[in-house]
């Protein structure tokens, strides 16, 4: 690992819409990470409610950057994220995400064991919710990608 660093700068950039409480607990997820995000870049795309309230709740945690993005979409949020980041590494998630303590760190991996890496990604696990739609989806979108195919008796 010859002229490798040990640390990368790493922004994490959150885009969000009306889920205060929401992002709320994906940024406490954050601030359980065992790498700490250098930089946090919150990209509120036009709430109505208290979304800036609870990303700067935050400051004392978490180096966070509110950004207010009025134009909608989220690919226009994003690149925004893009433009307010300082990172030499970027990572997105969702303001409904829940990160795992680790993953930062997991991330940031790659890039220190190779330089000409340019992009990782990973896998997303639903919460478990009690057999709620959300969680039959996610099972089932999880099945699929693994190739599983239901006998017909069982479809609908």
């Amino acid at each position: 690992m010859d002229n490798l660093k040990d640390k990368l700068n790493i922004s994490v950039v959150i885009v969000t819409l009306n889920r205060a409480m929401m992002l709320e607990d994906s940024l406490i997820s954050l601030t359980r990470q065992t790498r700490m995000p250098d930089e946090v870049v919150v990209v509120d795309n036009g709430s109505t409610d208290n979304t800036r309230e609870i990303a700067e709740n935050f400051k004392s945690r978490l180096n966070i950057k509110y950004v207010l993005e009025k134009r909608k979409g989220i690919p226009i949020a994003r690149n925004t994220g893009v433009k307010n980041s300082t990172g030499e590494v970027i990572v997105f998630t969702d303001d409904d995400c829940m990160a795992d303590k680790e993953w930062l760190h997991y991330l940031e991996l790659p890039f220190l064991r190779d330089h000409s890496i340019g992009m990782v990604g990973g896998e997303i696990l639903a919460q478990r919710s009690k057999g709620t739609v959300t969680e039959d989806y996610c099972i089932a979108d999880a099945l699929m990608r693994v190739g599983f195919k239901p006998k017909k008796e069982a479809l609908p």
